[in-house]
C-alpha cells in the first residue's frame, strides 16, 4: 500500500518529488554505465546553452523558470568540469555569456544518444497513460503562473476563516 498515494492531494508536491528522484536515480546510472562524468542537474542548462549559446546568465534564469542562484551553482559546477566558458558581453560588460568548451562540445555526441532514449522512454510512458503527464503538467503551471500557490492557500484559508 502506497501512503502518499493515499493522501492525494495533501502529498501531490511529496509525489512528484518522488517521481523526479525516481527519473534522476535512473538518468544518473545510466551517465554512469555510459561512462560520462555528468550530473542530471546540470542537463536543461547545458542544453540551453548547447542550443542557444552564447547566452547570459540571467536568460537561462528566465528561459527555464528557475532562480538565478540555482543557475549560478551550476554554471560554476559546469566551469569547474571545464564544461563551458564564460566571457564577459561585449556590449553589456556586466554580463557573462556562457558557450560549450571544447571539452562541453565534444560531449555533446556522447550525452545525445541517451537524451534520444530518455525521449523515446518517456514517450513511450506519455502513450500509455490515461492523462498526459505534460499536458497536465503544463496546466498547473500555467495555473501557478497565474496565481502563486501561496496566494491560492491564502485564499482558501480566509475562506474558511468566515
Amino acid at each position: 500500500m502506497d501512503f502518499m498515494a493515499d493522501m492525494a492531494e495533501l502529498a501531490l508536491a511529496s509525489r512528484l518529488r518522488r517521481l523526479s528522484d525516481t527519473y534522476w536515480q535512473g538518468v544518473t546510472a545510466i551517465y554512469r554505465q555510459s561512462g560520462l562524468d555528468f550530473d542530471v542537474r546540470w542537463a536543461t542548462i547545458f542544453v540551453l546553452i548547447a542550443r542557444q549559446g552564447p547566452v547570459a546568465v540571467m536568460e537561462i534564469a528566465e528561459r527555464l523558470g528557475i532562480t538565478h542562484p540555482a543557475v549560478i551553482q551550476v554554471i560554476n559546477e559546469l566551469e569547474k568540469r571545464g564544461l563551458i566558458v564564460s566571457a564577459k558581453s561585449e556590449q553589456d560588460g556586466r554580463k557573462r555569456l556562457l558557450t560549450l568548451s571544447e571539452t562541453g562540445q565534444a560531449m555533446l555526441p556522447q550525452l545525445q544518444p541517451l537524451w534520444d532514449a530518455f525521449i523515446a522512454v518517456n514517450q513511450d510512458m506519455i502513450a500509455r497513460q490515461q492523462h498526459n503527464l505534460l499536458i497536465s503538467l503544463q496546466e498547473m503551471e500555467a495555473q501557478l503562473a497565474e496565481k502563486t500557490f501561496f496566494d491560492r492557500i491564502q485564499e482558501q484559508l480566509n475562506r474558511t476563516a468566515k
